[in-house]
């Protein structure tokens, strides 16, 4: 098994036992929308969270209600693309491909223009570096290569590590936002 597959295995049972979850969620969930990125962007890229991932409802529905445009990704094929598409509340959420819940492509509009955005992206862990140690299918590496707007890394402290392994098509994100504070990078 390999350096990174140990460790999502590791840090996943270590994820599951996150202690005071909903606070921790709503503290980084704060940052986040007391930041001026947030506040200065007009597409807030998202994603649905799992059940033991920081729980993004909250910041889906205020920045709909803050009147910014809300997309979220959807994995197209398995050879690690994916899209984002713009949803209007959280009802337009379904379970989809590996269990996540995404919008319904069929039914959405894509996203073709990424001006003045900031993307929430993922992630089992971060390094200090801005390093992620993602589900191991490279859907965000893959997307950030094109990306040229701020990507922000959403992660409890207990997950924040000093060094990840990091491959040359890994990309670091420019921020990170934990309960303890923010890391820019």
């Amino acid at each position: 098994m390999s350096v990174k597959s140990e460790l999502r295995k590791s840090l996943k049972i270590k994820r599951h036992s996150i202690t005071d979850k909903t606070y921790k969620d709503d503290t980084i969930c704060n940052r986040l929308l007391h930041s001026e990125w947030y506040k200065k962007a007009d597409t807030v890229l998202c994603y649905a969270a799992l059940d033991d991932e920081i729980n993004m409802d909250r910041v889906i529905t205020q920045a709909l209600s803050d009147h910014k445009k809300v997309a979220l990704p959807v994995c197209i094929d398995d050879m690690g693309h994916m899209e984002f598409y713009y949803i209007n509340s959280l009802e337009d959420i379904k379970i989809a491909s590996f269990s996540v819940r995404e919008p319904d492509a069929t039914e959405s509009i894509k996203v073709n223009d990424f001006t003045n955005s900031i993307c929430i992206v993922p992630a089992i862990a971060y390094d200090v570096s801005g390093f992620r140690l993602g589900y191991g299918k490279g859907y965000y590496d893959r997307f950030l290569s094109n990306y040229i707007s701020l990507s922000i890394g959403l992660c409890y402290n207990e997950l924040l590590v000093d060094k990840l392994p990091a491959d040359e098509f890994d990309l670091p994100v420019n921020s990170i936002i934990t309960q303890n504070g923010i890391i820019l990078m």
